[in-house]
């Protein structure tokens, strides 16, 4: 015959071991005196690392945030009025003074009156799934919030693509183009989450994607200052944009052309892209499309300022601290 008893001879210690392993603290809470029994562990929730002697609901709900005390006080009295369950999460202040998130429910038991004279339950620290809560609520607002950045970008990319490209494929070049800095961007942010964003780096992913032109722009104070994700993702396009006019139009269109970057961390970040050594300036290049571009990209929190010097096109962007 098996050596092995049946599983009910067991339970006992199943749930012992259920309840050791899932840091569950067990209370039972007497309605009439209003003191509650209750395990170790329970103790250990609110702060106490040996059992404190007597424990009663007054005790528990001075452990009770303010702003929570009510609520919970309140589903109480209505579990016991309606023989129903008492579940419920809240905030406490443990005897340490930390606050602490728990779960806790707990079951009527009737006396022989018919009336409820005890509260069974347990309590668990839930503290770190609500920070893990909290943490995934403001990443999908943040998410939320590139989104709508983006999909604002693009609107207006196409429309300022349309009315300046002279047939089809150019439209789609200059768009594919714009989108690619964006999604660039996108990448750097989502996959290098540790990377602290500098202009520096920015520019540097942008003049990644177009052989042979990192060597020929000298950057000076460009990773001095940090960059938030959202003016990152209008910068990644204003870079792109004056990267493309300065192959088409300026320093970047013959052999001997270079571009000097300088990022001065004032109050107000100040950005100069200069060029040197390029073809004649055209004037329409400052005021067109280009600056339209970037004054969108970046929105209100930029001042745009391009101009014709006699060694090329600069364009000077003075952002505003993030409000």
């Amino acid at each position: 015959m098996s050596d092995i008893l049946p599983f009910e001879e067991h339970s006992s210690e199943h749930l012992r071991l259920a309840v050791t392993a899932g840091l569950i603290g067990i209370w039972e809470l007497d309605l009439g005196t209003g003191q509650a029994a209750r395990s170790s562990q329970h103790d250990q929730i609110f702060g106490y690392e040996t059992p404190v002697e007597n424990w009663s609901y007054a005790d528990f709900l001075n452990h009770v945030v303010d702003a929570d005390r009510t609520r919970v006080d309140e589903t109480q009295q209505r579990a016991v009025e309606l023989r129903q369950d008492w579940v419920f999460e809240c905030r406490i202040v443990r005897s340490d003074g930390k606050e602490r998130w728990i779960s806790a429910a707990g079951r009527p038991i009737l006396g022989s009156q018919g009336t409820v004279e005890r509260l069974i339950g347990h309590v668990v620290d839930i503290t770190d799934s609500k920070r893990d809560e909290e943490r995934l609520s403001l990443i999908t607002q943040e998410l939320n919030h590139r989104v709508r950045n983006m999909l604002a970008m693009i609107r207006s990319m196409i429309r300022l693509s349309a009315s300046n490209a002279n047939d089809l494929k150019a439209f789609a070049r200059g768009l594919e183009g714009r989108v690619d800095a964006l999604a660039r961007t996108q990448d750097l942010l989502v996959s290098e989450p540790s990377l602290v964003l500098t202009p520096g780096e920015i520019l540097r992913r942008e003049l990644a994607a177009f052989e042979g032109l990192e060597e020929r722009v000298t950057m000076t104070g460009a990773d001095a200052a940090e960059i938030d994700a959202s003016l990152a993702q209008g910068l990644a396009l204003v870079f792109h944009e004056l990267i493309t006019n300065a192959q088409k139009y300026g320093a970047l269109s013959n052999k001997d052309g270079t571009v000097t970057f300088a990022v001065t961390p004032d109050s107000d970040l100040t950005l100069v892209w200069k060029e040197h050594g390029g073809p004649a300036p055209r004037e329409d290049v400052p005021s067109g499309f280009g600056a339209k571009l970037i004054r969108g990209a970046i929105g209100a929190r930029a001042r745009v300022e391009p101009s014709i010097t006699p060694e090329g096109y600069e364009c000077r962007i003075v952002l505003e601290p993030k409000p």
